[in-house]
């Protein structure tokens, strides 16, 4: 029995890396790749129940079973070879099972295990190495330059809505009325849509360590030496709220779990702490904190909702089921109609907020409803960067900042990609660090590069240009 069992575990230990190879293609229709793999490190378990009962087919199960099968087959092959009843076909198989994924394996070689994993370290070294210089950061900081040229003061909110997508969203030109709200507001002279903006990756740990922090995907900077957004507001004298309907932990804790970290208020209303994407409670509860908020005249308050992450259906009360067909694409648009809802009752509360300034809102990142995908960079679409932003100002800002207002309403329909928010909030605020500021990717500012061609996503890996043609 000691002899089988070793034996199995051995089978075992040789047939992983086949089995997850071959088990993430069937399932998804797409090679594995070190995105993949930080995605998973990232999730928890209910989130991956979520992926599977959202978009795993019938025939993808059908594959996964026989897929199993073939593995047990294999193990039992190979524990019994020396058996004298074992049939040569039953060898046969095996041979040929083990060529044909060493052929895959060798075709993707730049796509696998030893590749893989030695990306995923650099990860999270980088990760690692963000948290570990948090302090070393903020010392720096004390000995830049923070250029606050009127030194005013002002309340300003940033929402961060989730797997968004614009194409989805009737105030984009979307068939169904999914945004009434957006709609009427967006012919309000303070505020303003904007209508070419994407994100800098397809999964929201990558896209908020850039959008939240100095490093963006056109410079050089070290990951570890940029300053967070946070870091910056605190050291400019502004108090930080982070309001959040997401879970606290992941698998560790990622950079956006040390930025939060920084906030002076923090208020997290999803009580799950890392084991569950399921929320206590449904995004519009985030603006009953609003009360408990210490308030003061010069404050950033970031609110992180859970917005349209999958499963669609649990993103939304009954009352907000405005299409009522089964598909997949029904119950995204009732997020969409639902995130409107939040945001119309978000928008009112802080509007009426004592020295409110502005409002800035953006998604980490767009699901690719329509076919089926998800957001799953491995699977790429370029409908999966198609993420909404838009802008809201004070006309106390208005008349403070005339100049700039001019600069965002001239660059409305330039492209974006989400991870210039950091200088586009920092701009927002009228603050400025010295060594950090890159006028070229401040969307208020004259000099700022709306050249289509720089602009790319997923890390730099593709052009934005060539996705839009």
């Amino acid at each position: 029995m000691f002899s089988k069992l070793t034996k199995w575990l051995l089978v075992i230990v040789i047939f992983l890396p086949v089995m997850f190879l071959w088990g993430y293609y069937l399932s998804s229709g797409a090679w594995v790749s070190v995105d993949t793999v930080m995605a998973v490190l990232q999730t928890n378990i209910s989130e991956s129940q979520e992926y599977m009962s959202d978009f795993m087919t019938i025939s993808d199960w059908m594959g996964m079973s026989v897929l199993l099968v073939a593995i047990l087959f294999c193990g039992y092959i190979s524990i019994n070879l020396r058996q004298k009843n074992i049939l040569r076909c039953g060898s046969i198989f095996l041979v040929m099972f083990i060529m044909m994924s060493g052929y895959f394996a060798y075709r993707h070689r730049h796509n696998i295990m030893v590749d893989i994993a030695l990306q995923t370290k650099v990860y999270t070294e980088k990760y690692k190495d963000f948290e570990n210089k948090k302090v070393a950061r903020k010392e720096a900081l004390k000995n830049s330059l923070l250029s606050i040229e009127n030194d005013s003061t002002g309340v300003y909110v940033l929402v961060i809505g989730e797997s968004q997508n614009r194409d989805n969203m009737s105030a984009y030109g979307y068939q169904r009325k999914t945004t009434p709200w957006l709609e009427s507001i967006k012919s309000d002279n303070n505020f303003i849509l904007f209508e070419n903006v994407y994100s800098c990756h397809t999964h929201t740990v990558p896209v908020l360590t850039y959008a939240l922090t100095a490093k963006n995907q056109y410079n050089n900077l070290d990951l570890a030496q940029s300053i967070s957004l946070l870091e910056v507001a605190e050291a400019a004298g502004f108090e930080t709220v982070w309001i959040s309907n997401q879970v606290k932990y992941s698998a560790w804790d990622t950079p956006i779990t040390v930025i939060a970290d920084e906030a002076n208020q923090q208020f997290w209303h999803n009580k799950n702490v890392g084991e569950k994407t399921a929320t206590n409670h449904y995004d519009l509860k985030l603006v009953e904190s609003i009360e408990k908020i210490k308030m003061s005249d010069k404050m950033l308050i970031v609110f992180h909702l859970m917005g349209n992450h999958g499963s669609y259906r649990e993103r939304y009360p009954n009352d907000f089921r405005l299409f009522k067909g089964s598909k997949t694409l029904d119950e995204y648009d009732n997020s969409i109609f639902y995130n409107d809802f939040v945001m119309k009752n978000l928008f009112d509360r802080v509007k009426a907020l004592p020295n409110f300034k502005g409002l800035v809102y953006f998604a980490d990142h767009a699901d690719a409803v329509k076919q089926n995908l998800g957001h799953d960079a491995s699977k790429y679409v370029p409908e999966m960067t198609h993420v909404p932003m838009y802008m809201y100002f004070s006309d106390a800002y208005i008349s403070e900042f005339d100049k700039k207002f001019d600069s965002i309403i001239n660059a409305k329909e330039s492209i974006v990609t989400n991870d210039l928010i950091f200088n586009t909030i920092l701009s927002v605020m009228d603050v400025r660090v010295d060594g950090v500021y890159e006028e070229y990717n401040d969307i208020f500012s004259d000099k700022y590069d709306a050249t289509a061609q720089r602009f790319r996503t997923l890390y730099g890996k593709k052009k934005i240009v060539s996705e839009r043609m």
